[in-house]
């Protein structure tokens, strides 16, 4: 079974300046492709030149919308949308604060789909492209302390399915990656010794891309093996 080649395709990574985010850029940029790093804080990352730093606050839909249609103007086309940015704040529900919540529910679910929103009248239009949401574990088990991630998380696990069943038809896929524990200092703590890499999280967002073009990899779970 032949895996599809990401040589020449474009891809948008999102929250990609640190973390899963810049794992899968790094990744889709050696595989090939030419990548636009979407990220508040981008400018201040070293990438190399197939990477393409792209400030942008993905809440913020004037400015999604004109990174996009930028984009499109420089490449023609988009082929993959990794929609990667997430915050978390972790406390039980009477201590967690409204501005926390908020911004959760705009980076984590809001920003999903905004980017989504103006990313797939140009894969419609040519009639093929791949969405890659990466959501958690939290996205389909709750845990205590995690009631606003967990909520942004199964929201975005609710958009995921939506999205597959109206884009199908179109030639266009979507996929989910639900990851465990990943050790990148997430949500402010020090991540555990057991956990996932980014690079795994990569790696599987690759596989995802690179599958037969007959085949959706829809959602894929990620545990680290703990003894």
């Amino acid at each position: 079974m032949k895996c599809e080649s990401l040589i020449g395709k474009i891809a948008l990574v999102t929250g990609a300046s640190k973390g899963i985010g810049k794992a899968i850029a790094h990744l889709f940029a050696e595989k090939g492709a030419k990548v636009y790093a979407l990220s508040r804080g981008i400018q201040e990352v070293p990438f190399p030149e197939n990477i393409i730093p792209t400030p942008c606050d993905i809440t913020n839909g004037n400015q999604v919308s004109s990174s996009i249609e930028q984009i499109v103007k420089e490449t023609g086309t988009i082929d993959f949308l990794i929609n990667n940015a997430g915050v978390g704040h972790f406390a039980p529900v009477h201590q967690l604060e409204e501005a926390q919540w908020d911004e959760m529910i705009n980076v984590n679910l809001k920003g999903a789909f905004l980017c989504t929103k103006y990313v797939v009248p140009h894969l419609l239009a040519k009639g093929s492209g791949h969405i890659i949401n990466i959501s958690s574990v939290a996205g389909i088990e709750g845990f205590p302390r995690g009631t606003g991630y967990s909520a942004s998380k199964f929201g975005l696990m609710g958009f995921t399915d939506s999205l597959m069943k109206e884009l199908k038809p179109h030639g266009i896929k979507v996929s989910v990656i639900c990851p465990g524990s990943v050790q990148t200092y997430f949500g402010d703590t020090d991540p555990k010794d057991y956990a996932l890499l980014p690079e795994d999280v990569a790696y599987m967002a690759y596989q995802m891309a690179a599958a037969p073009e007959h085949v959706i990899m829809n959602q894929v779970v990620m545990r680290p093996k703990v003894k």
